[in-house]
């Protein structure tokens, strides 16, 4: 896809750990702040806009099995650049639904979207959700084991 394969580098690619969705985004953060991708007050931009718009998708709508998403995002200003960001984390965590906020769900993967434009946020998104709610691609993605492989990947995957 090619906007995911401008977005995306191999750096950006994390295998991950973490108890909760605040732990996970404020680690991610910290992550992204000590490389200049963003700005300082990202971290609280993001857990805050996290509690008031959750960003979980339930991906069982698309498929039984498939594992379910996050795409956290903050404000433009917050942003260095234009990037995605991809965790796979190594235990399921609990963020709660884009659609329902009242209900929980495991999360498997997490899809940061880094915009430093306010205009392109909706695109970006919508090639990502292209991605994500196609069966074949998200079980495909589930066998990767190392950057390099998630890498190719994404980037390969029409």
């Amino acid at each position: 896809m090619k906007v995911i394969r401008e977005l995306l580098n191999k750096e950006l690619i994390f295998f991950e750990n973490a108890d909760n969705k605040e732990e996970i985004l404020r680690k991610m953060g910290r992550k992204l702040l000590e490389n200049g991708l963003v700005k300082e007050g990202f971290i609280e931009s993001i857990v805050k806009r996290e509690e008031k718009y959750p960003t979980g998708i339930d991906l069982s709508v698309v498929g039984e099995d498939l594992p379910n998403v996050a795409v956290p995002h903050s404000e433009p200003e917050y942003s260095n650049c234009k990037k995605l960001v991809v965790v796979k984390l190594e235990k399921d965590i609990k963020f709660n639904n884009m659609i329902d906020p009242s209900k929980e769900l495991k999360v498997k993967y997490l899809f940061f979207i880094l915009n430093n434009e306010k205009s392109n946020q909706t695109n970006i998104l919508s090639h990502l959700m292209s991605f994500l709610t196609q069966e074949s691609k998200m079980k495909g993605l589930e066998n990767l084991k190392t950057k390099d492989e998630v890498y190719q990947y994404l980037i390969s995957n029409k």
